[in-house]
């Protein structure tokens, strides 16, 4: 590892913090109006995303990963600093948490692919799947901190507090990436006279024909549908159900967040499995019984005690199957490809947001878990033909 990741990792991780806060907030917030509008806030944050992910994967191919995501840090904390004033003399309303939700969407749409594929410009092939669970770890570490500490934010100062740090932390973010310089950048590939829908039809062609990223583009739809409002949205309608306060609510997203931490850790020790794509389908089996667990929990140990077994299940999810998407994607396509796998996380959630809301918490996250069974059963049946061919 080198010391440049060192410092981006740094940098990145800290931006983090503010993310997870505001995200906290802006569910808190749109919850205490209605569970609709609470689907519609989330829907405002993934919609812009869905459809603007395309063009910032192949934006980020052409001038270069860094210098896209140094423009979304200055955008996004600029942004955050002007929301927050907004919200501060006007106050939150359903309007106000929309019109947050979308920017914040919006800006997303190109940083995320940027940021996806950071991990390979600063270290070597074969050291790839560490620096990637040493990056998870570190992100959920400082999420772990961060849900008892959005409890904490809504509580006190509420979102105008969210929005300032959120704001503070991309600014660290954008000085430490602005000073460093990846060593192994990839140089921003000349295309004279290639059109957009011309580039992005490319991207998806590279991902069709190939059967890994295939496979695991559809597993990762599947799971981002089901799993992703199960801290977003159920966890805080399933605290407003039993009486929990904000702080409760942010102490059960926090057991999602160490369980996931705990194998991040230990694979950036020691590295993956050998067999990382079975790995991964049996994380989704595990993570399927802690979304049931938490459907059951009548109190809030129990329901930590759940989503930190969801927690571990989805570690070994991303934690295998991520360096496996990034390995088999050609540098030429790096941004593209990471633009797809999110936005294959993205538009399936908009449905599914909008779908468990019309549910019983409870009936929703029984839904969720068998939804996420299903994905773990895919990856397991797409592996096993592999494994006996090899074998024979």
């Amino acid at each position: 590892m080198t010391r440049s990741f060192y410092g981006w990792l740094a940098g990145s991780t800290l931006s983090v913090l503010g993310d997870t806060a505001l995200f906290f907030a802006l569910g808190w917030a749109a919850t205490g109006i209605g569970p609709q509008v609470a689907a519609l806030v989330l829907t405002g944050f993934t919609l812009p995303r869905a459809v603007l992910l395309l063009l910032g994967g192949i934006l980020g191919d052409r001038i270069g990963p860094r210098r896209l995501l140094l423009g979304c840090s200055a955008i996004v904390g600029t942004c955050c600093f002007v929301l927050a004033a907004v919200v501060g003399v006007r106050g939150t309303s359903a309007g106000l948490l929309l019109i947050t939700a979308v920017v914040v969407g919006t800006v997303d749409a190109f940083a995320l692919p940027a940021a996806g594929v950071l991990p390979r410009l600063f270290v070597a092939e074969e050291q790839l799947p560490r620096a990637m669970a040493l990056r998870t770890s570190a992100t959920q570490l400082i999420t772990l901190a961060g849900g008892p500490l959005s409890g904490l934010l809504v509580a006190t100062v509420g979102l105008v507090g969210a929005l300032v740090l959120d704001g503070l932390t991309f600014a660290v973010q954008f000085l430490v990436l602005f000073t460093l310089r990846p060593p192994y950048d990839v140089s921003p590939a000349a295309r004279v006279g290639r059109s957009v829908v011309r580039e992005a039809l490319d991207g998806l062609r590279v991902a069709a024909g190939d059967p890994v990223l295939r496979m695991v583009l559809a597993v990762v739809a599947l799971v981002a549908a089901f799993v992703l409002p199960v801290t977003s949205l159920c966890v805080p309608l399933l605290a407003r159900s039993h009486g929990w306060a904000a702080g409760q609510a942010g102490f059960v997203v926090a057991g999602n967040v160490c369980g996931g931490l705990v194998v991040t850790i230990l694979v950036a020790r020691f590295g993956t499995f050998e067999r990382a794509e079975l790995t991964g389908g049996v994380g989704c089996l595990v993570a399927a019984v802690g979304i049931s667990g938490l459907a059951l929990a009548p109190s809030v140990p129990l329901a930590v005690g759940a989503t930190l077994v969801q927690g571990v299940g989805i570690g070994l999810f991303t934690s295998h199957l991520a360096p496996v998407f990034v390995r088999s994607t050609p540098t030429s396509h790096l941004t593209r490809l990471q633009s797809l796998l999110s936005l294959v996380q993205t538009v399936p959630l908009i449905v599914s947001t909008n779908l468990l809301a019309t549910l019983d918490v409870h009936s929703a996250l029984i839904l969720a878990a068998a939804a996420t069974a299903l994905a773990g059963l895919l990856q397991v049946r797409a592996y096993l033909p592999k494994s006996i061919s090899k074998v024979g």
